[in-house]
């Protein structure tokens, strides 16, 4: 989701299903146009945008088999993951402990 308003714990955000109140406890207060990950209303982690594509290319592609439709690319939204440059666990480094 992306910022479009801050406000003192929380921040209205806009993503895929439209605009949401979410709280910014864990990633602190963040500018306006910032990314973040959102989980049961809580800001996880700040994205970069192309963090957010893949995130929201990979939920298209989960609604898109859960509908039943046909035809859908499986590997592109998961890229990332396929790549074999990045540690066990589809982790960047940063986040692998190492």
């Amino acid at each position: 989701m992306e910022i479009i308003e801050q406000r003192e714990f929380t921040a209205l955000c806009r993503g895929r299903d439209g605009e949401k109140v979410v709280e910014t406890l864990l990633i602190g207060a963040q500018p306006e146009g910032t990314w973040i990950l959102n989980f049961l209303g809580s800001a996880r982690e700040v994205l970069t945008p192309e963090q957010a594509h893949s995130i929201t290319n990979a939920l298209e592609l989960v609604e898109a088999l859960a509908r039943g439709r046909a035809g859908v690319d499986l590997d592109a939204p998961f890229a990332d993951l396929l790549d074999p440059s990045r540690p066990p666990g589809g982790l960047p480094p940063q986040r692998s402990g190492k």
